[in-house]
Order: C-alpha cells, then structure tokens, then sequence
C-alpha cells in the first residue's frame, strides 16, 4: 500500500489480535471460526469509526487465508490476505448501500451469489450502510439472505439499526459495537505514532484522543491532519490550532472565575476564546467535558482512573473539585447544556455561553424563581457579593447600618444600630471584599440618622429587599467581620447562621415563595393564594391570611396536597419549617367555616360564571 493511503487505512487491523476494544465481538467470532459454526449473516451495528469494516474483512481474511485457513491469525502475506486487504478480492465483495440501493441492484447481487467461490474457500459480501436499502430491495433480498448457497457470509454493517426491516434483522446475529474509550484510543494513538515516527508528547495524544468521540477512524485522521500540518514533531498548541480546542489553562480559569462569582472574570475568558478565533459552542463542549471530570471527581474523592489520560494536571483538578460546591458544579453544568441546546436551535453561540457562564457565577443575574433561590442558597451559605455589587443591590451604606436584612418600615425612624450590623464601639477586623469599611462611631451613627430619615423613607418593593437582604445578610451571618466588644460591657454577637425568619422577612419573601410554588408547575395552586400575605408568625406557626371574599380559594387551598406545596415552598425559601394555619385578612378575625356557607342557585350560577369566565346556557 502506498505511502500516500490515509494512516487509518494503513493501520487497520489485520487480525483479532490486534483489535483494541470490542472483545464481545472477537470473541465471538473466534469461537465460531474454531467450533466451525460460521453463521451465514451477520449485523454489526455502531456509531461510525468503532471498526465494523475491519472486523468484517478480519473474518473474510480468517476464512479464506491460504496458510491454514479458516484461521484465527491469517498470515496476511498469501494471495487472498493481501487482496482482501487491498479491497480487490473475488471472493470479498464490498458493497455499499447508500449508492446501491435499489431493487435493481439487489436483484444482480442475488444473482452473483449462486457462484461458488473462485480462489478462497467462502465468499463473503459486506454491505456497509445497510439501513440505506429501499423497503422493496429488503424484500427482494430476504429470500437470499436467509438461504444463501453453501460457503457464503452476508455481513451488514450499520450505524442505525432501527432502520433495519425486522425481518431482516431477525434472520442476522447481531453485535453492538461499542465506542472505544480515551484509553483505548490513546493505545492506538501511541503505537501508530511510533510505527510512523512521528514525535508527539502524551497531552497532545489525550488532546486528540477526548476530541475523536469515540471513533478510531476520527482520531487516526486527526494524527494524520497534524502530520500534514506540522510534520513528524506535533505538539499541544498544534493540536489546539488545528482542533481550535480549549487549553487546560483556560478550562480551569473559567471554572476558578465561576467558583469566585467573578462575572466580568467570565466573560474576559470567552473574549479570549473568541479573539483565539476558537468556536464558542467548542469551547462550551470542551467545557462541559472538565466539568464531568470536576463531578466525578468530587463525588468518588479521586480521580478515576479513565480521566487520567486527560488530567494535565491532578493536583490542580483535586483542589478545583474540591473548592467549587456542588450545587454550584451542578447549576454551571445545567446552564452550558441549555446554552448548547439553544446554539443547536440557531442563537448566537458567544452570546449563549457568555449568558450560560454569568447565570453560574452569578446567580443574582438570573431573574426567575430558580435565581431566587440560588440567591437565598447564597445568603444561607454566608457567600459574600463582589464590591461593586455590594453597593448596587444593597442601597449603599444605609443596608451596612439599618435593619440586618437592609429593610426599612415606612414611616418609622430607625432605631439603634443592632450588634450584628454595627455598634458604637464595633471596628470589623475583616477586609474581604464584601466587607464595608471600618468608620468612627460618631461616622456610622451619622450614616445611619442619613440614610433613614423618617420623612424619606420609602416602601421597598419585594425583589429589591430581598436583594438587599442577600448583599447585607451575607456580611453578618457568614463571620467574616466578627464584631469586638465595646468597652461597656461585652456584646453579644450571633455566629451561628443567619437570623430565623420573622413575620417582617416573610412577608417581603412571600412573593417569592408563591412564586416557588408556581415554579415548581402547581400554577393552579399558586392561584389559591393569590391576594393571601402572613398574618402571624408564634412559636413556628405560621398564619397565612385569606382575603375575605376568597372563600373558593381559601377551600381549595386547605386541601392537604395544597398544604403541602405551601409548606415545601415556605421552606425551600426561608429553610425553616412552619405548622400552616389559615385566617382572615379582615380584622384578624376567623372566617366562615367555608363548608358552612349557603348559597342559592342564583348565587350559585353567578359565582360560577365569576370565577371559571363561563356563560350560561339555555
């Protein structure tokens, strides 16, 4: 063979030794050849390049070798070895079906098969793309496939099976091949590499190996590519040219921005990307493959050893799985696959992923109720925001020195400083970046009488509170500014957790908790609570207010499955568990028995037409 033919055809296996991987398959072939029990057609379906072709003309060459044949190592040197080889046999014919697929064409197939052999002892046709056959050539070919003369052997190699006509399928054996794993490629790789001499260190072997898919021929031609390119000497940054593939380095860069909550870190790695003249939607793959690295090895605690063809650095990989936290890994890996899906439905790709990678490093960027409760992941895990973030979603220094959620009531001066904020004699000792500086008592007490004055205070809507609340929250419950005692006497400072939730923070989260119920699809029983706020809020009772006129809702709201939703709702949002109870909005005061109510017809109908929009019929 000339040294011009492609390495993957140079380096094709000549044997059932020397194939890598598929060891259902050889061996069940070599016990067949052995026990003469060589059935008369065969399937072999796999996704492209997991070496169906090969392992159909190892078996013609096992069968017709002249030097001992049927054989299990045909020598590869006789007549009939090296034309099987060359694809020039008599007796090995190779068909393909996605240009010869009509009625026509099986029918002068048919019509060959009833010669015997001229120079091997079998005859053996290979129909590759076999789910390309028309319905009519399957019928005209059925009868042949399922007696054929003596000594033949149908092989039909596909990459889709479920378009095999059952009947064919059921007269075949059938073998799956299977995609070979990095290791198994690596193999390949590397002794190709030293057949050729051609000079390439392992990270570009596992480079090429990850990119390949899962696919022989797709790897071989790779190495063939960058021999072209950059002779018998490949290195890493030819692999990553060629490939236009994502380096270690940026890989785990983007992850450590992702892990800190650095957006603008984020985005600085897909703009290098994009300026490398690399595919976004490449680098999001090459992405989401470190992340799985990161999943499994954080789960199991080491790691395995399938990914260390692919690990450049372990010990690097060890700490990042080890600093970013699950929910964290899980949420990124989540936004990469949606960003994907939307670059295969036609968005901009750079976009896509630049959106994709703010969403996981920040969660406050996200908008719906799953960033809501992200943020409140944050708030209950003491995560402190970025500096400029701090000041922007906080309202500046008056939530460093107000109410420890960053609310205010409206038209209530504010009162003294609480421990956990700031006291007269407090001084932070921290300087991390959600830290505010420190300040004079006489300096903090003016702030806070500027930042609150009765006559300017104004109500603060749902959303922005309960940002506030993150962005304040996170200074006090995560200890990071532990407070000193002031020279009066010792005050005392709560390091446990975040504060429990009282009727004030429930009633700025419950917005948001209905919408965690209608999150979740239930927007039918989110309906029920339309209109509804917390009433009170006593020793883990939780009192939710009905409005007077609401009596279809409140019953349907007080079925047990309703309940439930409320409840799982009210603690994904706050983390605590409350006993649900229902009142009145009206003064206070309990409702009617909804059970009790007495309605005439008339009454009926009218409130029927009100609440499902219906007409009546005569």
């Amino acid at each position: 063979m000339s040294e011009s033919t492609s390495l993957y055809r140079r380096h094709r296996p000549q044997s059932f030794d020397q194939v890598v991987g598929q060891q259902h398959v050889v061996r069940t072939l070599s016990n067949a050849i052995t026990q003469d029990k060589v059935h008369h057609a065969y399937l072999f379906v796999g996704s492209r390049g997991t070496g169906k072709t090969s392992m159909a003309k190892i078996l013609a060459a096992s069968l017709n070798c002249e030097n001992g044949g049927p054989t299990l190592t045909p020598c590869g040197t006789c007549e009939s070895c090296r034309s099987i080889a060359a694809g020039n046999s008599v007796d090995v014919i190779e068909m393909d079906a996605a240009s010869n697929r009509s009625v026509d064409d099986i029918r002068e197939l048919r019509d060959r098969v009833a010669f015997a052999p001229t120079a091997g002892r079998w005859k053996v046709y290979i129909l590759d793309e076999a789910h390309m056959l028309t319905k009519e050539a399957w019928n005209a070919f059925l009868k042949t496939l399922e007696e054929p003369p003596p000594n033949t052997v149908f092989i039909l190699a596909t990459t889709e099976a479920h378009k095999v006509m059952p009947t064919i399928a059921d007269r075949c054996q059938r073998f799956d091949f299977q995609r070979p794993s990095i290791e198994q490629l690596t193999e390949v790789l590397t002794r190709v590499a030293a057949a050729e001499q051609i000079a390439i260190d392992a990270p570009a072997i596992s480079m090429i190996s990850r990119s390949a898919s899962g696919s022989f021929r797709d790897a071989l031609g790779t190495l063939d590519q960058l021999v072209s390119y950059s002779g018998n000497e490949v290195s890493l940054d030819d692999v990553l040219e060629v490939l236009g593939a994502a380096d270690a380095d940026l890989l785990f860069g983007v992850v450590d921005k992702v892990i800190q909550g650095d957006p603008a870190g984020v985005l600085t790695s897909v703009e290098q990307v994009a300026r490398s003249g690399r595919d976004p939607a490449r680098f999001a793959r090459d992405l989401l493959g470190h992340l799985r690295v990161l999943l499994v090895t954080r789960t199991t605690g080491q790691i395995p050893e399938a990914f260390a063809v692919t690990a450049s650095d372990p010990d690097r990989l060890a700490r990042q799985a080890k600093a970013i936290g699950p929910a964290n890994l899980i949420r990124t890996i989540d936004e990469l696959s949606a960003a994907l899906g939307l670059i295969r439905d036609g968005d901009e790709a750079r976009l896509a992923v630049e959106v994709a990678l703010l969403k996981a490093a920040r969660p406050d960027f996200d908008p719906s109720s799953e960033g809501l409760a992200r943020r409140l992941e944050r708030l209950e895990q003491g995560t402190q925001p970025t500096p400029q973030s701090t000041v922007s979603e906080s309202g500046g220094a008056a939530a460093a020195v107000g109410d420890p959620v960053g609310r205010t009531s409206p038209g209530v001066p504010p009162g003294p400083p609480t421990a956990t904020a700031s006291a007269p004699d407090a001084e932070p000792t921290s300087s991390g970046p959600g830290s505010a500086p420190s300040a004079e008592p006489s300096k903090v007490e003016s702030a806070g009488d500027t930042a609150v004055r009765p006559d300017e205070v104004r109500p603060v809507e749902p959303p922005t509170s309960v940002a506030s609340a993150e962005a304040t929250s996170a200074e006090v419950s995560d200890g990071s500014s532990p407070v000193e005692p002031a020279s009066a006497g010792p005050v005392p400072v709560d390091n446990a957790g975040p504060e429990p939730f009282d009727l004030e923070r429930l009633e700025q989260v419950w917005p948001a908790i209905l919408d965690s119920i209608g999150g979740s699809g239930s927007g039918m029983v989110a309906s029920y609570f339309e209109g509804t706020r917390p009433l009170n809020l006593v020793e883990g009772k939780l009192t939710i207010g009905f409005p007077a006129d609401s009596s279809f809702n409140r019953r349907n709201a007080d079925r047990p499955e309703c309940r439930q939703q409320l409840a799982a709702a009210v603690t994904a949002v706050t983390g605590d568990q409350f006993q649900i109870e229902y009142d009145s909005l009206e003064g206070g005061q309990a409702a009617a028995d909804p059970e009790s109510e007495v309605m005439d017809e008339e009454d009926f109908i009218a409130r029927v037409k009100s609440e499902f929009n219906a007409e009546e019929v005569i």
